[in-house]
C-alpha cells in the first residue's frame, strides 16, 4: 500500500473515522461492479427476450431521459461533492457545506417533478416522440426522484472515500433492479412497471449508504494529527465544526464555476449520449408494416442490444473515474501534485489494456450471445458491436482522464470538448444515417467520440498534464478492435507486458496494492 494511502487509513484515539485506501477501494469496487454488471448483463438479455424490440427501445429512451435530466435539472449542485467535500472537511465546514448542497438539490427536484406532474402529455412527447399514458410519465418522475436520492447518498459516501459502502450500494441497486424487473415481466407486468421497479431499487439501495453516513458523521469531522499538520487553518481548535467563518455567498462564489462547468458537461454529455438514438428515432423511415415512430423505436431497440456489453465497459469506466476523483482531490489538497498525474497515467493505461482485452473477448463471444441468448432477433446489434466497444472504451478513458481537469478546477474545458463531439455527432448522423442506416449512426458516434477524446487530451496538456508516448498508445489501442479481436488481444498483451517490465511502473503498481496481495506478487517482479 502506498504511503499516502496508509496515512489516509491511520487513526488516532480522537477519531474512529476511516477512509478506504484507493487500492482496497478500487479492488472491492471492481469486484462488486463486475459481479453487479454481470447481473445487469443478464437483465439486458432478459429484457430483450421478455419484451419486443419496440418496448426495448422505449425502455432505452426512458432510461436515457432519466440519466439525462437528473444532473441537468439539478444545475450541477450535488456534483460538487466528490471534489470539494475533502476541502470543506479540512476547513471544518463539512456540515454546513453538505446541508446547503442538500437544500439546493431538494429545491431543484421539487420544481422539476412538479412540472412533470403538471404537463405529462408534453413530457410524453419529449421522451417517446408521442403522447403516452400519464401513468408512464408519473413512473418516469418517480424514477427521477429515486435516482436523485441514490446518487446524492452515493456521491457523499464516495466523497468521504467510503468506497466499500458505495460498491455495496451499486451492487444492491443493480441486483435489486434485476430481480424486481425480471420478476415483474415474468408475471406479465407492463412496461410501465419496469420503470417503477427501477425507482424502488434506487431507494432500497440508498438505505445502507444513509446508515453509514449517520453512523460516521461526527467522527468524519474530527481531523487527524497528520491532517492538521498539513492544514494550518484546520489546526485552530477554536473553530467549531458547525459554526464556520465561511459564509453562504463565499461558498457559492467558490463552487459556482465548478458547478456550472459540471452542469454544462452533464447537459452536453447526456445530449451527446442520446443524440444518436434520437437521430435514429427521427431519421429511420416508415416501412410497409410499421409507422415511422414504431420503426424508429424498433431500430433503437436493435441499437440498444448492440450496446449492452459496451455499456458495461463504460459503466466500469465511470465507476473508476468516480472512485478516483476524491483521492486525486485529496492529493491535490495535500500539495502532492506529482502523485495526481502519476495515478492518473497508470489508471488510463490499465483501463485501455483491460478494456480492449475484454472487448476482444466479447467480440469472439458475440455470435453465441446474439444467436443463442437473444435467439437471433438482434442481428443488427451484433454487426455494430465492435465499433460500439471501441467508442465506449474511448468514453471510459475520457471519463477517467477528465478527472485531472476537475481536480485542477479547469473543468470548463470538458463541456467544450463535449460540445465539439455533439456537433460532429449530429452532423455525421444527419449525413450517414439516410445512407447506411444503423451502421451510419454507429460510425458517426465512433468519430464523434474520437473528437471528444482528442479535445479532453488537448485541454489536459494545456493545463499542465505531462504528455508522453503512453497517452498516444492507450488512445490508439482500442482501434485494433476494428481490425480483429485477435490483433487487439495480442497488442493489449504486448503493451501490458512492456509496462510490467518497466521497473518504475511495476514498482508503482505493486506499492498501490494491499500488503497481502503485494507480497504474493513480489516474486513476479
Amino acid at each position: 500500500m502506498s504511503t499516502a494511502d496508509s496515512a489516509a487509513q491511520s487513526t488516532t484515539p480522537r477519531s474512529t473515522f476511516r477512509v478506504d485506501s484507493l487500492a482496497i477501494g478500487m479492488i472491492v469496487m471492481l469486484a462488486m461492479t463486475v459481479l453487479g454488471r454481470g447481473i445487469g448483463f443478464i437483465r439486458g438479455m432478459a429484457f430483450c427476450r421478455l419484451m419486443d424490440d419496440t418496448d426495448v427501445g422505449r425502455w432505452s429512451m426512458a432510461f436515457g431521459f432519466i440519466t439525462l435530466i437528473t444532473p441537468v435539472m439539478l444545475l450541477g449542485i450535488p456534483g460538487v461533492l466528490p471534489r470539494f467535500t475533502e476541502h470543506f472537511r479540512l476547513k471544518r465546514s463539512l456540515t454546513p457545506f453538505v446541508r446547503r448542497i442538500a437544500i439546493g438539490t431538494l429545491a431543484c427536484t421539487s420544481i422539476f417533478v412538479t412540472t412533470m406532474l403538471w404537463f405529462p402529455d408534453w413530457f410524453g412527447w419529449i421522451v417517446f416522440l408521442q403522447p403516452q399514458d400519464n401513468r408512464l410519465i408519473y413512473g418516469v418522475a418517480g424514477a427521477v426522484v429515486g435516482m436523485i436520492v441514490y446518487n446524492f447518498i452515493s456521491d457523499l459516501n464516495g466523497s468521504l472515500r467510503q468506497v466499500r459502502m458505495v460498491s455495496c450500494m451499486q451492487f444492491m441497486q443493480g441486483v435489486g433492479f434485476t430481480l424486481l424487473s425480471v420478476a415483474w415481466l415474468l408475471a406479465g407486468g407492463s412496461f410501465a412497471g419496469v420503470i417503477w421497479m427501477f425507482a424502488a431499487s434506487c431507494l432500497v439501495a440508498s438505505i445502507p449508504g444513509l446508515w453509514s453516513l449517520v453512523r460516521s458523521w461526527e467522527s468524519a469531522q474530527i481531523l487527524q494529527d497528520s491532517e492538521e499538520q498539513t492544514n494550518p487553518t484546520a489546526a485552530d481548535e477554536t473553530l467549531p465544526s458547525d459554526d464556520v467563518p465561511f459564509g453562504l455567498w463565499d461558498m457559492i462564489r467558490r463552487l459556482a464555476p465548478y458547478a456550472t462547468a459540471l452542469w454544462l458537461m452533464n447537459l452536453i454529455g447526456n445530449l451527446f449520449e442520446l443524440s444518436d438514438r434520437y437521430m435514429i428515432l427521427h431519421f429511420i423511415p416508415a416501412t410497409d408494416t410499421l409507422s415511422a415512430e414504431i420503426a424508429g423505436q424498433a431500430a433503437v431497440g436493435q441499437y440498444h442490444s448492440g450496446r449492452i456489453i459496451p455499456m458495461v465497459l463504460l459503466s466500469l469506466g465511470t465507476m473508476i473515474g468516480g472512485v478516483m476523483l476524491p483521492y486525486l482531490s485529496a492529493d491535490w489538497e495535500a500539495k502532492r501534485f506529482e502523485a495526481v498525474q502519476t495515478r492518473l497515467r497508470d489508471a488510463l493505461l490499465a483501463v485501455s489494456i483491460v478494456f480492449t482485452s475484454g472487448s476482444a473477448v466479447a467480440i469472439l463471444l458475440g455470435p453465441w450471445i446474439f444467436n443463442v441468448l437473444l435467439q437471433g432477433r438482434y442481428t443488427d446489434g451484433m454487426t455494430l458491436m465492435p465499433m460500439a466497444l471501441c467508442f465506449c472504451t474511448w468514453a471510459a478513458l475520457v471519463t477517467v482522464g477528465q478527472n485531472y481537469l476537475w481536480t485542477v478546477e479547469k473543468g470548463k474545458w470538458v463541456p467544450v470538448a463535449m460540445a465539439a463531439g455533439l456537433l460532429s455527432n449530429l452532423a455525421l448522423n444527419a449525413w450517414l444515417l439516410p445512407m447506411f442506416g444503423l451502421q451510419g449512426a454507429v460510425i458517426a458516434t465512433l468519430c464523434s467520440h474520437g473528437v471528444v477524446m482528442s479535445g479532453v487530451w488537448l485541454a489536459m496538456i494545456g493545463c499542465g498534464y505531462k504528455v508522453d508516448m503512453t497517452l498516444v498508445v492507450l488512445s490508439l489501442l482500442p482501434v485494433s478492435l476494428l481490425v480483429s479481436p485477435y490483433v487487439a488481444l495480442l497488442l493489449a498483451t504486448t503493451i501490458g507486458l512492456m509496462a510490467w517490465n518497466d521497473d518504475a511502473t511495476r514498482r508503482r503498481w505493486l506499492e498501490s496494492l494491499p500488503d497481502k496481495v503485494r507480497s504474493k506478487l513480489m516474486p513476479l517482479g
